[in-house]
């Protein structure tokens, strides 16, 4: 898998599956900026075998409703995945 070879987070929040191009408008949306100082990482233009290329945001140290990001973003990216991320692990996925 194409993802596999980024960072991976141990706890926090990912998002996957956004329009190529978008990651920039979900993190304004959701109120994310550099000033909190946990890790963000932003891939833009990722290869993917269904979306042709798409963006991830991966949020670390973020605690975040995975349901309530959903609702928040699902007109910006609306074939968005949020991901719960502890220890390395998705405990909770909630898509679009």
């Amino acid at each position: 898998m194409e993802e596999e070879k980024y960072l991976k987070i141990k706890d926090g929040v990912t998002v996957d599956h956004i329009a190529s191009g978008k990651a920039f408008d979900i993190l304004k949306t959701l109120g994310i900026t550099p000033e909190s100082g946990n890790p963000i990482i932003v891939l833009m233009n990722v290869k993917s075998a269904k979306m042709g290329k798409k963006d991830i945001i991966k949020l670390e140290n973020v605690k975040l409703n995975p349901a309530k990001v959903v609702a928040k973003i699902k007109k910006i990216a609306p074939k968005a995945t949020v991901n719960l991320i502890k220890n390395y692990g998705v405990i909770q996925k909630v898509r679009a």
